[in-house]
């Protein structure tokens, strides 16, 4: 009997140490397993923060680039974009969207749609009409070296360079043709009294040749001194303005002084009226006599008739606003002019015979402009016409 006691307790025991060892084996493999797991979460949840850390660098990469930008999947689809292209298609997010599905537009479509089948980086300047107006954009595609071949596209505004190429291929030409006109009939009378002996002997002829030439020539030499002004204009809104505190009650009796015999000859009647005296301006004395002087001319090289009424009135507003107009009671200017009378080279069709270079009202806005202020017109044809410069508070 107790050599089966023995046996059994043996058997037992061989039974029961193993499974002691095999369930201390599987605590191990539980904390083992624990363990890791924690691992893993950890290194799942640091990976969930790069992710966004990189997802963040990317966002803030695309915005800060300042321009719509966007990575497409050759079929259209939108991978990612930033803030500026969702703006420039009117949509709060890109991401997802396939472009060549909702694109209004057929040229702006087209183009995407040649970036995508593009196998170089592709290159186009195309309008683009959104709700404040057209605008033109230079797209440049580039097709990424990825798995997926995303093409990676840049849209950058080039309105104000596109519209400054064709203002100065508009100024050219008109200047060309401004100056043309009055050189070729220079050059006809020279060449009259140079091959004509009895003409150049005929002092009437002589005199009558002599005195179309002279006035042809200093149309020439406004037309040349009036672009030279207007070039100054521009540079000064790009590099420099000279500011210094002036009177303009002064400057507007010197630019009267060069007027007078004008005004005399018409008869016209030429008032001033300041609320403040001095009236300063703090700005460039230079371009507010051009404002000045080609305001007043203008009025009266307009209304060459008797009886011309001008009234030059400068206040200060209460909230230290300084309002500048100059009224005429003279022909005036028809409503369908009014929206062109400061463009380059516009002469208003009920000027006659009237001659002048075109450019005076332009050289007023654009100084005007330059000191921060604006200018308005308003006219009643056959009554009055009135512009007024508006100065901000300085």
């Amino acid at each position: 009997m107790e050599n089966w006691d023995i046996v059994t307790g043996l058997m037992v025991l061989s039974f029961t140490v193993p499974f002691f060892m095999l369930q201390n084996k599987l605590r191990q493999s539980r904390k083992r397993a624990t363990v890791r797991s924690s691992e893993i979460k950890h290194l799942r949840s640091r990976l969930n923060e790069m992710e966004n850390h990189v997802r963040r660098d990317q966002a803030l990469f695309l915005e800060a680039l300042g321009v719509p930008f966007l990575l497409m999947r050759p079929g259209g689809r939108v991978v990612m974009a930033n803030k500026n292209a969702c703006d420039l298609f009117g949509y709060k997010t890109l991401t997802g969207i396939n472009l060549l599905h909702i694109l209004q537009e057929n040229e702006l479509r087209q183009a995407l749609q040649q970036a995508a089948k593009a196998t170089d980086s592709f290159h186009t300047l195309l309008p683009i009409f959104l709700p404040d107006g057209e605008r033109f954009y230079r797209i440049t595609a580039t097709r990424l070296n990825t798995k997926e071949r995303h093409i990676g596209i840049v849209f950058l505004d080039m309105t104000e360079e596109y519209r400054s190429q064709i203002i100065r291929r508009d100024f050219v030409a008109n200047a060309s043709h401004e100056l043309r006109t009055p050189l070729t009939l220079i050059l006809g009378y020279l060449e009259t009294l140079l091959d004509s002996p009895e003409a150049a002997e005929d002092t009437t002829m002589r005199q009558r040749s002599l005195s179309i030439m002279k006035r042809h020539a200093d149309r020439m030499a406004r037309l040349v001194s009036d672009m030279l002004i207007l070039s100054r204009v521009e540079i000064a809104d790009a590099i420099y303005l000279k500011k210094e505190t002036f009177d303009l009650a002064r400057i507007a009796g010197e630019v009267m002084q060069r007027l007078e015999q004008m005004a005399t000859a018409q008869q016209a009647i030429v008032r001033f009226h300041f609320s403040t005296e001095p009236f300063t301006i703090c700005g460039d004395e230079f371009y507010w006599a051009q404002v000045l002087f080609n305001l007043l001319e203008n009025a009266l090289k307009n209304n060459p008739s008797a009886g011309l009424q001008i009234c030059l009135n400068a206040i200060i507003l209460p909230d230290g606003t300084k309002k500048i107009t100059i009224t005429d009671n003279g022909i005036g200017i028809q409503p369908h002019a009014l929206p062109y009378i400061f463009n380059r080279f516009y002469r208003a069709d009920n000027t006659g015979k009237i001659k002048g270079s075109g450019l005076g009202l332009a050289i007023v806005k654009h100084a005007v402009e330059t000191h921060g202020g604006s200018i308005s017109v308003e006219s009643i044809p056959g009554q009055k016409t009135e512009f007024c410069i508006t100065l901000p508070r300085e």
